[in-house]
């Protein structure tokens, strides 16, 4: 059985696979290129199986080498978090949770009141919170840089991860309280196309599914505006511009500071379920799997 490679030889082969080149990796992780080389070489004798294939353009993994990075991404994963855990402990708390989610998750899910209550429950328990669109917090998850993944619809997953239903929410149409459609009980979302429309964070999860379900009808949304956070949308559409369409979470509890008002979509995709995600098969931290608990248990 041959020996495990150490880590600084398993860091500078990522770095290789992420440059596309041994003279980068060398240079990011601050090895002589010779130096790297040959800990590159001694790395494939050592596993009898060639890792890279080198050309005059630079490196790129071969077949056994995309198996290794996955293993090497999830020990330098793990050994991260045994460090950030012990500088927990020796702070006097009791280890870290890095929580990927949308902000959708974040605002319209109540995931910022269940994160007080968990806080609140666990106070040496460092959750790391970082907004992202759902591509970004899977890719996330892949890579070993999250523990737990929050989106707002799950699809199909990249391989190696696993979502977990978790809460659903309603998409309603935003718009100011004088508007036309303000009386309406649900709107059908052909609608919704023929008036000018705020867009809210392009490509993320609900916009790239506003565009697919409005191409499905033949049409295409008239955005007047796109921007970033839902605060500024709101302001917006306060302000007449356009409508939006939002989760009831994100509109509902602005609705009266604002002099909105959210009619529901009628169409079935606008129920949506969101996701806890995970990576399948890991082995889960006591921090993470505490929050996990608490996040699967409903708590506010």
């Amino acid at each position: 059985m041959p020996p495990p490679p150490d880590w600084v030889t398993l860091r500078l082969f990522l770095a290789c696979l992420d440059a596309g080149s041994v003279t980068r990796a060398a240079d990011r992780c601050g090895i002589a290129v010779s130096a790297a080389t040959r800990r590159l070489h001694l790395l494939e004798d050592d596993l009898g199986v060639a890792l890279l294939h080198r050309n005059s353009r630079g490196v790129r993994a071969t077949p056994a080498g995309e198996a290794l990075a996955v293993h090497a991404r999830g020990l330098l994963d793990r050994v991260s978090m045994l460090a950030d855990d012990m500088r927990a402990f020796a702070a006097g708390g009791r280890g870290s949770v890095r929580l990927h989610a949308t902000a959708s998750a974040i605002t319209g899910q109540r995931l910022a009141e269940s994160l007080a209550a968990f806080g609140a429950r666990q106070p040496g328990i460092r959750v790391e919170l970082t907004e992202a669109t759902a591509l970004t917090v899977l890719r996330a998850l892949v890579d070993g840089r999250a523990d737990i993944g929050i989106v707002s619809r799950a699809g199909v997953m990249p391989e190696g991860l696993v979502a977990r239903a978790w809460r659903s929410d309603r998409l309603v149409v935003a718009m100011p309280a004088a508007h036309r459609f303000a009386a309406r009980d649900a709107l059908r979302y052909a609608e919704v196309l023929e008036e000018p429309m705020i867009g809210v964070l392009a490509g993320g999860s609900l916009a790239l599914l506003l565009e697919a379900e409005a191409e499905r009808l033949g049409r295409a949304p008239r955005w007047r505006f796109r921007v970033q956070g839902t605060d500024a949308a709101r302001h917006l559409i306060a302000a007449g511009h356009g409508l939006a369409v939002m989760p009831e979470g994100v509109v509902l509890p602005h609705a009266a500071g604002f002099g909105l008002r959210g009619v529901p979509l009628a169409e079935a995709w606008a129920e949506r379920q969101s996701s806890i995600v995970l990576r399948d098969g890991a082995a889960l931290p006591a921090p993470v799997r505490l929050l996990l608990d608490h996040l699967e248990g409903g708590a506010a």
